[in-house]
């Protein structure tokens, strides 16, 4: 398989390093294309990819094209690549907010791919989730769970909606977790820990919890329960933020975060 990242910033360049140090993809195999030319070159320099800063004939000799500017961006890079794309390609985005009809009426291509990947995707730890247009065979399909897989976990989606749901969940979901962490930082250090105890507390605090919840294969209810002692420190806090909805108020932000993925998809 031959591959084209058009996009050498944090997705698409996070997508590159992945494809090339987990050995799923040869780097000769890959063609870079980046106008930013101190973006291209250390991409290239710490890949071995070949890189060019625009479209040109050699697009047409690779299997697919994988779509990594920024959404702003989007029509107007689908117009340019419209003009060198054949039918037998694949084309994969991992636009937020572009949708399946907006590829198809820049490009006029049946073979689609819309993607929402994560930002852990930067060290082979990231969520994605995919759909396809039905012109998309199984062999298509297979390719980009390998492709994605090479980046972390990727799952496939029932229908486009989904997407949409992922960005409100996945795809956001790293930002939430950033803002929690971030409260207990900030009391922590209130509580005495210096600057950086008290990062190593909650990465660590962040990072077990995680893990254990892995291995454990049960819902996060059942750990929660497991770990709310009756009068304990931890039921004090919880009866905190369940008093105050703070549960409550997260699943509406969440739902927001969804809305602004479907206006921005319409």
């Amino acid at each position: 398989m031959r591959l084209i990242i058009v996009g050498g910033g944090n997705m698409g360049g996070a997508i590159l390093l992945a494809l090339v140090n987990t050995k799923a993809l040869p780097a000769e195999n890959i063609l870079l294309i980046e106008s930013d030319q101190k973006k291209r070159n250390k991409l290239s320099s710490a890949t071995g990819c070949k890189s060019q800063a625009e479209f040109n004939e050699n697009v047409r000799s690779y299997d697919v094209l994988l779509l990594a500017v920024k959404p702003q961006g989007a029509t107007p890079a689908m117009e340019l690549l419209a003009q060198w794309i054949m039918p037998k390609q694949l084309v994969v985005s991992v636009m937020a907010g572009i949708s399946l009809q907006t590829m198809y009426k820049a490009l006029r291509q049946k073979k689609l791919v819309r993607v929402m990947p994560n930002i852990p995707t930067l060290i082979t730890e990231g969520m994605s989730v995919f759909f396809a247009s039905e012109e998309v065979d199984t062999k298509g399909r297979d390719w980009i769970m390998t492709l994605f897989s090479s980046c972390g976990t990727c799952l496939e989606a029932k229908d486009e909606n989904a997407i949409d749901a992922a960005t409100a969940i996945s795809g956001s979901g790293p930002g939430y977790l950033f803002y929690f962490a971030e409260q207990m930082t900030n009391s922590a250090k209130a509580l005495g820990f210096s600057d950086n105890d008290a990062q190593l507390l909650v990465q660590k605090t962040i990072r077990g919890a995680t893990l254990l919840w892995e291995s454990q294969q049960v819902s996060p209810e059942t750990l929660r329960l497991q770990v709310s002692s009756p009068g304990g420190t931890t039921l004090a806090a919880l009866n905190h933020f369940h008093a105050n909805k703070v549960g409550a108020s997260i699943q509406a932000g969440i739902r927001e975060a969804y809305q602004r993925a479907k206006e921005l998809s319409s």
